[in-house]
């Protein structure tokens, strides 16, 4: 009995491939947690989430609130620059098309 044959090595044992993916797998699973780990603390130090949603939902709460896309007032034809609040087109005087002269 020779000593590979002791040790249960067969001839080529080198080719044999049982198990090889069950390891890749376990180690590419490894190395992707790692990165996204990485990744996900980055993006909580930066707050880079809270910078690219706040922008949007700022311009959506003005035009819910005061019906214009614009955040730092408007102007409307022969009038001084009004403050947001003013934007609305409820809170513009209206005249009567009966009488033009109001």
């Amino acid at each position: 009995m020779t000593t590979k044959e002791f040790l249960g090595l067969k001839k080529n044992s080198w080719l044999n491939n049982k198990g090889q993916i069950a390891l890749e797998s376990v180690l590419l699973m490894t190395i992707l947690l790692g990165g996204f780990t990485v990744l996900t603390n980055y993006a909580k130090q930066k707050k880079i989430l809270s910078k690219l949603v706040e922008g949007p939902i700022k311009n959506v709460a003005t035009m819910t609130a005061y019906g214009t896309w614009k955040s730092d007032g408007c102007t409307a034809p022969g009038k001084s620059k009004q403050t947001i609040g003013k934007c609305h087109p409820n809170s513009i005087a209206r005249s009567l098309s009966s009488n033009p002269a109001q």
